[in-house]
């Protein structure tokens, strides 16, 4: 968490240096395809993902964002002897963004970011009418590179991103207490709106 507080400052005074900044807000849906590492592909499979972000850059297209996504992640094993399963990830970034007009109406975007995987499982039993649940904070790091077609104020476009996430909890798989032990590689494929304000 400390991390991250010393983080978002940092970003966000990238945008400093310039008489002006054009702050923006996205709004983005896709796709997030687990990669490695083994634990994590056993685990999960390719699952929707949505987000938003909000940020800033100057005038030489440098600057910094916020962002969040959830990923309602698709369990390769839903259900199990009468037991249901459920996995979420929310993600809290900090972003460095480098976009720059590459042909009049044509932008290409780039980032890093680090923060918060936010990792929520929980089980439920028909039978006997019993749920369980747990959560657990993991490391979490993010590259990305898309185009964006300009429109002025507004621009739509697309990404391909890089989401590592680690988490080394173990449990015994009690209420409260699950294992969270592993390292997630995933490639996502996200498309997007961006709204500018000049």
């Amino acid at each position: 968490m400390r991390l991250l507080h010393a983080t978002i400052p940092l970003v966000l005074m990238s945008t400093v240096g310039s008489a002006r900044a054009d702050s923006f807000a996205e709004v983005m849906a896709g796709v997030s395809i687990p990669v490695a590492d083994s634990s994590w592909t056993d685990l999960a499979e390719s699952s929707p993902q949505i987000g938003a972000r909000a940020g800033a850059v100057n005038d030489n297209g440098i600057g910094g964002m916020v962002q969040f996504d959830w990923t309602p992640v698709s369990l390769d094993n839903s259900s199990v002897a009468g037991v249901d399963f459920a996995f979420h990830r929310f993600r809290f970034l900090a972003d460095l963004v480098i976009q720059r007009h590459v042909m009049p109406k044509l932008v290409a975007s780039g980032r890093v970011g680090i923060g918060l995987d936010i990792a929520h499982a929980s089980a439920h039993a028909s039978v006997i009418n019993a749920n369980s649940s747990d959560t657990n904070l993991g490391f979490a790091f993010e590259l990305g590179g898309g185009l964006w077609y300009d429109m002025g104020d507004l621009q739509l476009g697309g990404e391909l991103a890089l989401p590592v996430a680690a988490h080394s909890k173990k449990g015994n798989g009690s209420d409260g207490n699950y294992t969270f032990d592993y390292t997630s590689w995933d490639i996502n494929l996200i498309f997007g709106v961006r709204l500018f304000s000049r």
